[in-house]
C-alpha cells in the first residue's frame, strides 16, 4: 500500500529520495491501497522553472564503474553510460506512465521540460506520456487489452505476480552494463528480482515507524521513545491526557483497509510474515493463515490498548484524522509512514515541525523491530520491442540518476515552497551513492532530519526487519482486517480469536477460494 497520493515530481528523483528526499508525495486521504500516483511516484514536485540543461547532453556519462566510486560532498557520481544511440538511431515511439493531469500546470510543464530534454539528447526518441495511475484492477484490464504502457509502475508488493504471468521485461543486462545491483539497497531490489533476473527499477520505498511529539515525551519524563510494545502501553498512560483532549498513542482505527494496513504491520512486529498471512499451497490454491497465531496475539494487544490501557483517541480515526492528531499535539506518539511528514508540513503550514521525532516500531514478544514496507517499482512492458525496451529503460535510469537532472530539480524545488525536502524514507541506495545522495540532499532538507535518525540509523544498520505488504489478494484481506480493528475498538464484548476467525472464515470463501490455481 503506498498509502500516500504521491505527486508528480518533476525532476528529483525520489529515489535520490530514498536519501530522505520528501518532495515524492503530496499525501492525501488514502485509499486502501494508493498507486504509484498520477504523476511519477518517484520525482519530487518542482515548479515549473526550468534550470539550464546538462552542458554537453550529447555526452555518454562515464564508465559504470564509477557506481561506487566516492563523489565530492554534496556531487553525485555519473553512475549510469548512456548510449551514444538509442535503438541504433530508428525511430522509436514509447509510452510512459508519470505525465500530471493538465490540471498540475506547473508540474506538467516541468515533466515536458525534462521529456524536451531527453529527445533532444535522442532525436529518434518519441515520448507520449499517460497520467495512468497502477491499481491492480485497472492494470489487469489493461494487460487484457494488450494496453499496458511500455514504461509502468506497481506497488512494491507485485513484482512478483506481475513478473510470474510475463508482463515485465527482463532488465538484468541494463543492470549489469551499469552495475547497479551494486547501488541499490539489496533488501528493496530482491522484491523485483527472480532466479538471478532483475525485472524492476527500485523507484520509492517506505516504511512503517513511531512518529512522536518531543516535547511531550520529555514533559512526561521519557527521554526516547519506547523500545518495546509493553513499554510503549506504559508511557502511552502517562502521556495520555483525557481532560486536554489528548491520547497517548493513536493508529488508522476506522475500520477501513487503511485500519487493515496498520494492524498488519503491527502484527509483523508479533511474528507475522508475508507468506503466512496468506499461504499459497503446492497445488497453487491459497489458505488464510491469519486467525492463529501471531495475528491475533497483536489483535489482543490493540483491544488492551482500548479498554485496559485506555490510551487510544475516543474516536476511531482515518489517515488523515491519524496524521493530524500527531500535528496538532492530540496524540503524543502515532503509528505512520515516515512520507506522512510531508503531509503534515503541507497541511499544517505554521506547525513546528522540529517538535517531532521518529523511530522504529517498538519490538515483539522475540525483540525484534519489524516494519511493514511499502513503495513503488518500475517496470518496462515485456511486449515492447527491442529498441522500446532500451527507450524506456534508459529514459526511466536517465531520470532518476542522470546528475544534471537531479540538480535541475534541487534548484526548482528551492523557489517552491510547497516541496518538502527530507522524509524518512527507506534509503533505496547503499554505499558511496547513497552517501552523496544524503550529503546533496542535506543541503536542500526542510524537514528536521536529524530528528529521524533513530529510524534511518536503526534500519541501516539492518536492526529492523523489513516485511513486503502481504501480495496475495492484499487488498481484500486489509478490508477485512480493518472491520475486526473497528468491532474490536468499539465492542469490549469481542474477543479477537473469534473475530479473527470469523473474518478469516469469509475471506477464505469470498475471495482466496476464488482466485485461480
Amino acid at each position: 500500500m503506498s498509502i500516500t497520493n504521491i505527486r508528480w515530481g518533476s525532476l528529483i528523483p525520489c529515489a535520490l529520495v530514498a536519501a530522505v528526499l520528501s518532495s515524492c508525495s503530496g499525501a492525501t486521504a488514502p485509499a486502501a491501497t494508493e498507486a504509484p500516483a498520477a504523476g511519477n511516484a518517484t520525482e519530487a514536485p518542482v515548479s515549473a522553472t526550468q534550470a539550464p540543461a546538462a552542458a554537453d547532453a550529447t555526452t555518454a556519462a562515464p564508465a559504470a564503474d564509477a557506481a561506487t566510486a566516492p563523489a565530492a560532498a554534496g556531487v553525485l557520481p555519473s553512475i549510469i553510460k548512456m548510449p551514444e544511440q538509442i535503438a541504433g538511431g530508428r525511430p522509436v515511439t514509447i509510452s510512459v506512465v508519470g505525465k500530471p493531469a493538465e490540471s498540475q500546470p506547473e508540474s506538467l510543464a516541468s515533466w515536458t521540460a525534462q521529456v524536451e530534454r531527453f529527445e533532444k539528447r535522442y532525436p529518434n526518441v518519441t515520448i507520449n506520456g499517460t497520467d495512468y495511475a497502477y491499481s491492480p484492477d485497472t492494470f489487469a484490464t489493461l494487460v487484457a487489452g494488450k494496453q499496458v504502457p511500455t514504461l509502468f509502475e506497481v506497488y512494491l508488493s507485485d513484482p512478483s505476480k506481475i513478473i510470474d504471468q510475463g508482463i515485465a521485461a527482463d532488465l538484468t543486462s541494463v543492470f549489469d552494463a551499469n552495475k547497479l545491483q551494486d547501488v541499490f539497497n539489496p533488501n528493496i531490489l530482491s522484491i523485483t528480482s527472480k532466479d538471478g533476473k532483475v525485472y524492476g527499477i527500485p523507484r520509492f520505498a517506505y516504511a512503517m515507524g513511531l512518529g512522536y511529539n518531543l516535547q511531550m515525551l520529555k514533559d512526561a519524563g521519557f527521554s526516547a521513545p519506547p523500545k518495546t510494545w509493553e513499554e510503549l502501553a506504559t508511557m502511552a498512560q502517562k502521556l495520555t491526557k483525557r481532560d486536554e483532549g489528548v491520547a497517548g498513542f493513536s493508529f488508522i482505527t476506522d475500520g477501513s483497509g487503511a485500519s487493515g494496513w496498520q494492524f498488519t504491520t503491527l502484527a509483523y512486529t508479533w511474528g507475522a510474515k508475508q507468506g503466512s498471512i496468506v499461504k499459497q499451497n503446492a497445488d497453487g490454491s491459497y489458505t488464510a493463515g491469519f486467525a492463529e497465531g501471531a495475528p491475533v496475539d497483536a489483535m489482543q494487544y490493540v483491544k488492551d490498548l482500548r479498554w485496559k490501557y485506555d490510551v487510544l483517541p475516543r474516536e476511531n480515526l482515518n489517515w488523515n484524522r491519524n496524521g493530524e492528531a500527531l500535528a496538532t499535539g492530540r496524540a503524543a506518539m502515532v503509528v505512520i509512514a515516515g512520507d506522512q511528514y510531508t503531509w503534515i508540513r503541507t497541511t499544517f503550514p505554521d506547525v513546528d515541525m522540529s517538535q517531532f521525532g521518529y523511530a522504529p516500531l517498538p519490538a515483539g514478544p522475540d525483540g525484534k523491530s519489524v516494519s511493514l514496507v511499502g513503495g513503488n517499482i518500475a517496470m518496462v512492458s515485456a511486449s515492447a520491442s527491442d529498441d522500446e525496451k532500451e527507450a524506456a529503460a534508459y529514459f526511466r535510469l536517465w531520470t532518476q540518476f542522470d546528475p544534471s537532472e537531479i540538480q535541475i530539480g534541487y534548484d526548482n524545488s528551492k523557489k517552491d515552497p510547497t516541496v518538502v525536502v527530507g522524509q524518512p524514507v527507506l534509503p533505496l541506495y547503499v554505499g558511496d551513492y547513497q552517501k552523496a545522495a544524503q550529503a546533496l540532499q542535506a543541503q536542500y532538507a526542510n524537514l528536521p532530519v536529524a530528528n529521524y535518525a533513530p529510524f534511518i540509523d536503526a534500519v541501516t544498520a539492518e536492526q529492523v526487519s523489513l516485511e513486503p505488504e502481504p501480495a496475495t489478494a492484499g487488498q481484500e484481506y486489509y478490508a477485512a482486517i480493518g472491520t475486526v480493528v473497528s468491532s474490536i475498538l468499539t465492542d469490549q464484548s469481542v474477543e479477537p480469536a473469534a473475530a479473527m476467525k470469523g473474518a478469516s472464515d469469509t475471506f477464505q470463501a469470498n475471495v482466496l477460494n476464488l482466485l485461480k490455481k
